[in-house]
């Protein structure tokens, strides 16, 4: 594995797993219990902290702060003052992990701060493990499901894609659309084949909905793996910023059908 100057994609790989470990130890014993679901605060975003993601963090931080890197996510906000910038998420899909729905992960991407900011240009591994399965994604110059390279689909019509999307304006001409409420693990959907898209077209107030701390992660293993990431305008977002501030709006695909899409959806 190749990676940034002050750390390799290999030790990146190492703590996002030591990570993953000790989040999925804390949470499991109230996934799925109404306790995970109780709201224990204000996160940093300005939304609700339910008690399975602060347990969560908790559990992430302790781990993290053994290294030197400074660490946005969702509950904390901004932590430590390192040169490479952890964009996390302890629980992407916490309604999921609250209901015991087996479809909610950590996310986690590594960037080597170059300027004032992070940005995700910058970024050089991606990792995203389902907390309930264990399965993992990961990429450095090449995406792996498991240890496995993983490669996006080849669909190329739009009336044979099997799509995730929020949310549907009208009827887009798509095979089928699918919601799971975990983006990062969505995207890795799409990395690795199983469906052939994944858009978000909310507004947000103006700029989307997703954080960096909620996506980062899983494009970059999308990328690796022959994905093509665009705004639904089709613009770069390799100038994103590692910030809270910071909103995604996406068009995941492979070349041939991410063209299509964006026609599809100008039309």
């Amino acid at each position: 594995m190749t990676g940034a100057s002050e750390m390799s994609a290999l030790e990146a790989l190492r703590i996002s797993r030591e990570v993953s470990k000790a989040v999925r130890e804390a949470v499991s014993g109230i996934v799925g219990r109404r306790e995970a679901g109780e709201n224990v605060g204000m996160g940093k975003d300005g939304t609700p902290t339910k008690k399975v993601d602060r347990v969560a963090e908790d559990a992430a931080l302790e781990v993290l702060k053994g290294y030197d890197v400074s660490v946005v996510t969702e509950e904390s906000g901004v932590v430590g003052r390192g040169n490479i910038v952890v964009a996390l998420d302890p629980v992407d899909g916490t309604f999921n992990a609250a209901r015991g729905i087996p479809i909610y992960s950590v996310s986690m991407c590594f960037a080597e701060r170059r300027g004032k900011q992070a940005k995700y240009k910058d970024a050089f591994f991606g990792y995203v493990c389902n907390l309930a399965t264990g399965d993992e994604y990961y990429a450095d110059s090449t995406a792996y499901k498991n240890g496995e390279i993983i490669e996006v689909s080849r669909t190329k019509s739009v009336k044979e894609t099997n799509a995730i999307m929020y949310y549907p304006e009208r009827n887009y001409g798509f095979k089928r659309v699918r919601i799971f409420g975990a983006a990062s693990l969505e995207i890795c959907f799409v990395a690795d084949g199983s469906v052939d898209c994944f858009i978000d077209i909310r507004p947000g107030k103006g700029n989307g909905m997703l954080r960096v701390y909620d996506v980062t992660a899983g494009l970059y293993v999308a990328e690796k793996a022959g994905a093509v990431v665009t705004t639904p305008e089709g613009k770069s977002v390799e100038e994103k910023s590692f910030t809270m501030e910071e909103r995604f709006r996406l068009v995941v695909a492979n070349d041939k059908l991410h063209r299509a899409l964006l026609d599809v959806l100008k039309s």
